[in-house]
């Protein structure tokens, strides 16, 4: 009976989703990263490509680096590159991404380019007017950058093998690309149509490629256990007609990404930190050493000047002073994330329980700014986290529950742990009583009332199906299990829970939020459900969101339910009327949306490997507080414009908008910084705001407000 009922649920979803109406997007505003995949520097700025976006950090000072900025990507950005006033990131899914970052505290997307839905874009050389894409499986791409607001692809070279990872460097009119262990030139002297001049295979997969004089250096690593290789070879690629292989070294560790200092290679060598290798003018090449000491494996060694740049999971970006060619000395950390699953909020801290990473706290007294001021490593898998007091208790999968001293965040400590009977999905606490979700065995308690020593009290209450996420609600507890649905557990007496009933969900329930007599259900692809648990020994459905997804958490403020969408990101529904909810607001994110906290105007979101999401909450009061029956109104002038171009809202309340311009085809060409604009302010240049604005090219446009309010858009001349 469970199976018909999911099939005619989603064939009413299907049909739902077909005819809802469009939800309205929320507006990212901060975060924190998660892991820092490749980093350039020019002058005193570091430009990095991280997991979720591009950061930018400023080294005028090594030892205290400081956030200028963080923008925000479609999909995971993997490799970067900078010319002139832009930076160019390969981000996977996401295609091409082309930034402006003329002020680095202000950057913006200017425009971007996709090989096809499915495709996958992973190395990236910029030179000239062109940008040169491996894009795996869909082969090599040339695109024209001339018009960064509008790339174009001018030719393709599909390659005779296919793989998803690859990289390309371009040296005058050859590039180098590479499909898994096999290196490839092509003649790009013609970018309409590149051609193919040669290839190399040689030992392992190759993951970097860089050029140096007559050379090419490939980092490769093999293992089919018998035998191994994890170093560098080296290509005589001065007739890119006739490659030939005329060195390699191994390095004994998996070797990631390298940069080079004269004859020296600096490689990212995994678990052996950084290795330093010679190559001669010959290829060839000489062990100088390595860097060891680092708490996890090392993926980048980028060099700056005399000082070098390290990053990897679990890493952040480190800088150190190249003493020697194998002796560092640190000078600074920048913290990131990892592998956020769940977020909590207390005071202006933010609490997450950071996957294998343990326990990581971030300032948030600005939410525009948050940094990490502290951090301890768990032994587990950090799921599910709960605050008591000056506690934090992390549900750390079979490790069971560990417990931190949190009353210093700069100096977090372990201060106990207690294994549970299976692993520990999630928990929730009450006059020092921990509720744990023990996966299949269902609802185990705790004693916390001495910290320092917590203690089971008892064994698990097993319950059928698997126990991800667990609530309160008065004397019950409301365990999500799986397949198995809600479990509704009477627990006024803690020593003795006792199972009142279940509720069978379509889906598979992640998690569970009681507001009163109601449970609002994240059920996975079942979508959003709510039970009326007025009567606990009878729990009946009230409605089912029409957006499926996967959700897997739910938090519910006022007649809004936020949910973690998994692979997608966040989804806010409307369920003032629980049989017709409207999904209202959505943001997508790059990695996996795991947990949410909300406090005051802003959500956070633990992003999985994408860190932190910050978002402004349209239900605060926040910009959504604009009552749009006062009139508002917005001019420029002059207009038709050539350069100077003004910008003035006519409102008697403050207004906090962001602005974009967008062409006579509807499409987006500029996004403005954000305006707060109260009563009696000056106009505002939208030439300092942009100074792209001035470069447009001549037409007709549209500047709409993207947020804030819904304004009548104001029709631009550019001459």
């Amino acid at each position: 009976m469970k199976h018909s009922l999911r099939s005619a649920v989603f064939i009413l979803l299907s049909f739902f989703l077909l005819n809802q109406s469009k939800a309205g997007n929320l507006e990212f505003m901060s975060g924190i990263p998660g892991t820092i995949n490749e980093v350039r520097v020019n002058g005193n700025i570091a430009y990095c490509a991280a997991n979720n976006g591009l950061l930018i950090l400023d080294y005028s000072n090594p030892v205290s680096p400081v956030v200028l900025s963080y923008l925000t990507l479609p999909d995971a950005a993997g490799s970067i590159d900078l010319q002139g006033n832009y930076a160019y990131l390969s981000a996977g899914s996401a295609g091409l991404r082309i930034i402006n970052i003329a002020d680095p505290e202000h950057p913006f997307e200017t425009g971007n380019y996709n090989a096809g839905p499915n495709s996958q874009c992973w190395g990236i050389d910029v030179s000239g007017n062109h940008a040169y894409l491996a894009y795996g499986m869909e082969g090599f791409r040339i695109v024209d950058i001339t018009d960064p607001v509008n790339p174009v692809e001018t030719g393709t070279f599909v390659l005779p093998e296919a793989d998803i990872f690859s990289r390309v460097v371009v040296s005058g009119n050859t590039a180098f690309t590479n499909v898994g262990n096999t290196v490839y030139a092509l003649n790009i002297e013609d970018p309409d149509l590149p051609a193919l001049l040669d290839s190399e295979t040689i030992i392992g997969e190759i993951t970097d490629m860089e050029i140096r004089q007559n050379m090419l250096l490939c980092v490769s690593n093999f293992n089919d256990f018998s035998s191994s290789f994890y170093g560098l070879v080296v290509l005589n690629v001065q007739n890119p007609s006739a490659i030939s292989q005329i060195g390699q070294y191994d390095t004994q560790e998996y070797s990631y990404k390298l940069s080079l200092k004269d004859n020296l290679c600096y490689i990212g060598n995994g678990t052996a930190g950084i290795a330093v290798l010679n190559v001669d003018a010959l290829g060839l090449i000489t062990y100088v050493g390595n860097s060891s000491g680092f708490s996890s494996p090392v993926r980048f060694a980028e060099v700056w000047g005399n000082r070098i740049f390290a990053g990897g999971e679990k890493l952040g970006l480190q800088l150190f002073n190249l003493d020697a060619p194998a002796l560092l000395t640190r000078i600074s950390d920048f913290m990131t994330l990892h592998d956020s699953r769940d977020i909590q909020i207390a005071g202006n801290f933010a609490y997450i329980a950071d996957g294998r990473n343990g326990l990581v706290v971030v300032d948030i007294s600005d939410p525009v700014k948050p940094f990490i001021t502290g951090q301890v490593p768990n032994s587990g898998n950090g799921l599910g986290l709960a605050l008591n007091n000056n506690y934090a208790y992390i549900a750390d999968g079979q490790n069971g529950i560990a417990e931190y001293n949190i009353s210093d965040p700069s100096n977090l400590q372990q201060s106990g742990s207690v294994t549970t009977d299976n692993w520990a999905q999630d928990l929730v606490i009450r006059n020092n009583i921990g509720y744990v979700a023990v996966d299949v065995l269902g609802l185990q308690l705790l004693n916390l009332s001495i910290p320092g020593l917590p203690s089971v009290a008892g064994n698990a209450y097993d319950l059928p199906g698997t126990s991800y996420g667990i609530a309160l609600n008065d004397n019950m507890a409301l365990v999500a299990s799986g397949g198995a649905g809600l479990h509704l557990v009477n627990v006024s007496s803690p020593a003795q829970p006792v199972l009142i009933s279940t509720y069978d969900t379509p889906g598979s329930a992640y998690d569970v939020f009681p507001v009163e007599n109601r449970a609002y259900i994240a059920d996975s692809q079942g979508g959003i459900i709510v039970v009326d648990i007025s009567d606990p020994q009878l729990p009946q459905g009230l409605g089912q969101s029409v957006v499926p997804g996967d959700a897997r958490q739910v938090i519910v403020s006022g007649n809004y339910a936020f949910v973690s969408d998994w692979s997608y990101g966040l989804r806010v529904f409307d369920v003032t009327d629980p049989s017709a909810m409207n999904e209202a607001y959505t943001f997508a994110l790059s990695g996996t949306a795991h947990n949410i906290a909300i406090s005051g105007e802003y959500i956070y979101i633990a992003s999985g490997t994408s860190g932190l999401t910050v978002l402004r909450n349209p239900l605060s009061t926040g910009i959504e507080g604009v009552d749009v029956k006062k009139p508002v109104s917005v001019s420029v002038f002059p207009n038709p414009f050539h350069e100077d171009l003004k910008l003035c809202i006519h409102s008697n309340q403050t207004i906090e908008s962001c602005f974009s311009l967008f062409d006579v085809s509807g499409r987006e060409v500029l996004q403005l910084p954000r305006v707060i604009w109260k009563p009696g302010d000056q106009a505002i240049s939208l030439i300092a705001a942009n100074p792209l604005v001035k470069n447009l090219k001549p037409g007709v446009y549209m500047l709409k407000s993207v947020s804030g309010f819904a304004g009548t858009p104001v029709k631009l001349i550019k001459h």
